[in-house]
């Protein structure tokens, strides 16, 4: 039986689609795809070109994954403490809050893991409208295509370029016909994205190619993360790059780095069928096949299928699944009904009994409860406020229960401070408080209170920062947990 794939990489200007059988040991591309948007509007077009792209694939209904440009995304790259993506997700937003313009609650936001330290990590924060995700999926939806995932287009690309034994170090520029997007690869980690705009039409215009060298050279200025006076990396080119730029001249922009095209289409796992061959455009649809390849590290990428968007199986796989188990369900079912018709009555006498054993063991556990209505119940919440109340960290951390810490830190803080606590978080190790007071000094005093404490083996200011709109100052102190 065939598992085939269909691949979809919307941008702005094109829409591109690859179906893929990955059935055998080779990846079989069985149709292909590609509309622009010519002048019509991404709404109006998107709609009317998703019928297209299924005529001309030949896709019917199957398993899809879907990838954006970065062009509908916005990037933050952020130094977390944390390194457990649980943690990070919980605190993720409180980070972006202050350095976005619009409404966490307007967007919907993911990351990966650019690298990961001793300390903490460094992550990619993307971020999407979630009004803009719901209207697609819907349209997606009506036409019979729902997406396993959503994630960002030309990543996959860039995993391939470096799983094919490319440099340890790398830039990606993929090329559209109106944006291009800027990757950033070191020691095989993607560490930047970033998306660029080109004007209509910039193979017609003259200077056009100079001002977007330029553009690229900015960026990769402003990111830090490459040395561009002395370059150690080289630079990919991917898309329609070559219709109408000049590798040698964004090389010599780049100060002699050295600039390769790549093509993934010519890998020996990868073939096509005959019509499909005379089809494929390479420089449009590479980045939507390198979605579907087999291995990689597809834990490394984004996936925007979550929360309210987390993909829900349609009706007809729901009747798929319901004929497949019909059967044995069936059969379980016969077999439990004899089974328990057999022991019923025994099994009434037996319950019986562990109900009254359950009972006494309940009593002599807690003598001080006389109401018992679900021993088991009531003995796990009982347990639950123990361990959570006196055991927080476990016998081999700090044993510090939070009402001692609540009350060291109000013990230690002076009343007459004018301290406003914004955010406390912490573990068993580690407490991190962000606040707000009127100037340095009171922010020195705090820390010089807290090191007093036995509890706190270092108190550190992790920032200290004058409001520019009054006069408060804003602060974060970490503080490490002494053992008990």
């Amino acid at each position: 039986m065939a598992d085939t794939l269909l691949c979809l990489d919307i941008h702005k200007d094109t829409i591109a689609a690859v179906v893929v059988d990955r059935s055998t040991k080779i990846n079989l591309v069985t149709g292909c795809g590609v509309a622009e948007t010519s002048d019509q509007t991404f709404a109006e077009a998107i709609d009317r070109i998703l019928d297209r792209i299924k005529e001309q694939t030949g896709f019917v209904a199957g398993a899809s994954v879907v990838t954006c440009g970065a062009e509908l995304f916005s990037f933050r790259n952020l130094a977390l403490p944390f390194t457990e993506r649980k943690t990070i997700e919980q605190v993720l937003p409180f980070e972006l809050e202050d350095r976005l313009p619009v409404e966490m609650k307007s967007i919907l936001v993911d990351f990966i893991v650019a690298k990961e330290k001793p300390d903490g990590a460094d992550i990619i924060a993307a971020m999407i409208n979630r009004e803009y995700l719901a209207d697609k999926l819907t349209i997606l939806n009506a036409h019979g295509i729902n997406p396993d995932s959503i994630g960002i287009s030309g990543l996959a690309t860039v995993l391939a370029i470096a799983e094919d034994g490319g440099a340890e170090s790398f830039a990606v520029i993929d090329i559209g016909t109106r944006w291009a997007t800027v990757f950033i690869v070191l020691e095989r980690r993607i560490t930047f994205i970033r998306s660029l705009t080109i004007p209509a039409m910039a193979g017609d215009q003259a200077g056009t190619a100079d001002t977007f060298c330029l553009g690229v050279k900015q960026t990769l200025l402003a990111c830090r993360l490459v040395n561009t006076d002395n370059p150690g990396y080289c630079v990919y080119l991917t898309g329609i790059a070559y219709q109408w730029l000049d590798a040698a001249a964004l090389s010599q922009r780049l100060n002699g780095v050295e600039v390769r095209g790549y093509e993934l289409n010519t890998r020996p796992t990868i073939k096509f069928q005959p019509d499909v061959r005379l089809r494929y455009q390479p420089e449009v649809m590479d980045r939507v096949l390198a979605i579907a390849l087999k291995g990689g590290a597809r834990s490394r990428l984004f996936n925007f299928r979550k929360n309210e968007f987390k993909k829900r199986k349609s009706s007809r796989e729901f009747r798929t699944l319901l004929l497949k188990g019909a059967v044995p369900l069936l059969v379980a079912v016969l077999a439990v009904a004899g089974y328990g018709a057999y022991e019923y009555r025994t099994l009434l006498a037996r319950q019986e009994q562990l109900r009254d054993q359950m009972v006494e063991v309940f009593r002599e556990t807690v003598p001080g409860v006389e109401r018992i209505v679900n021993p088991i119940q009531q003995l796990q919440v009982i347990n639950n406020q123990i361990r959570a109340t006196y055991k927080p960290g476990g016998d081999n951390r700090a044993g510090i229960t939070i009402i001692d810490l609540l009350a060291e830190l109000s013990a230690r803080i002076p009343a007459s401070y004018r301290v406003k606590v914004v955010r406390l978080v912490g573990d068993a190790d580690t407490v991190r408080i962000k606040a707000i007071t009127g100037d340095f000094n009171t922010v020195d005093n705090i820390q010089k209170e807290l090191e007093k404490s036995e509890f706190f083996r270092n108190v550190i200011i992790s920032s200290a920062n004058q409001s520019s709109q009054n006069d408060e100052v804003s602060f974060e102190l970490k503080l490490d947990l002494a053992r008990k």
